[in-house]
C-alpha cells in the first residue's frame, strides 16, 4: 500500500510541475503574440530590402573620392544639385544605367548640377566602364570593393545611387537599375 500511495504522490507532483510549465510556456507565447511588433526604421520596407547607410532627408557623410582630376569631398559638391552614382565594372545593371546617368548629366549638368561616379572594383577592370563615365563627368574615380567611400554610403549593391539639392540634403536614393525616380525625370 505504501508503494501505492507513493506512486499516486509521484503522479500528481509531475502533474503539478508539468501544470506549471505549461502556464509559464502559455504566458510567454502570449506576451510574444500580443507585444506590438518592433520599430522597424522604414515600415513599408521588406528588412530583407538592401538600403544604404544614407538616407532621404539626411547629409551626407564625411569621404574623400580622390578623382584624377582632384579630390572631391562633400564639402565640394555644397551649393549644387548632385548625383552620385556607384558602379562596379561587372555588373550589367551598372552597364545598362549607363544611358539613364548619361541622359541625367545632358540635362542637369549645364545648369550646374555636379556628377560624381564612383565605380568599385578593380582598375583593370574598370577601362570600359570609364570610358563610358569619364566624358560625363570629370568627378570620376576608381576605389576597390568595399572601398572608403563606399564604406561611407553603406553601398553593398550595384548600382547605386544618391541624388543631393543644392545644400547637401539627400533628396532620393536607390539601389539597382531602375531604382531613382529622378534619373527618369530630366532636371532636378
Amino acid at each position: 500500500m505504501n508503494y501505492a500511495i507513493a506512486g499516486l504522490a509521484l503522479v500528481a507532483a509531475a502533474t503539478l510541475v508539468n501544470a506549471l510549465l505549461t502556464r509559464v510556456v502559455v504566458q510567454a507565447w502570449r506576451a510574444t503574440i500580443t507585444a506590438p511588433a518592433a520599430a522597424h526604421p522604414h515600415p513599408h520596407e521588406d528588412p530583407g530590402t538592401p538600403r544604404l547607410a544614407v538616407e532621404q532627408g539626411g547629409h551626407l557623410p564625411a569621404f574623400t573620392l580622390h578623382a584624377p582630376d582632384g579630390d572631391v569631398t562633400e564639402s565640394a559638391l555644397a551649393g549644387q544639385p548632385a548625383l552620385i552614382a556607384f558602379l562596379r565594372p561587372n555588373c550589367g545593371p551598372s552597364r545598362e544605367s549607363l544611358a539613364d546617368i548619361q541622359r541625367w548629366a545632358e540635362a542637369n549638368t549645364p545648369a550646374g548640377a555636379r556628377l560624381v561616379a564612383v565605380i568599385n572594383g578593380q582598375e583593370a577592370d574598370a577601362g570600359p566602364l570609364l570610358d563610358a563615365v569619364v566624358p560625363l563627368t570629370g568627378l570620376t574615380a576608381t576605389e576597390p570593393p568595399n572601398g572608403p567611400v563606399a564604406t561611407a554610403f553603406g553601398v553593398r549593391y550595384h548600382p547605386s545611387f544618391v541624388l543631393l539639392d543644392a545644400d547637401g540634403t539627400i533628396t532620393e536614393t536607390g539601389i539597382g537599375l531602375g531604382s531613382l525616380p529622378a534619373l527618369d525625370v530630366v532636371t532636378v
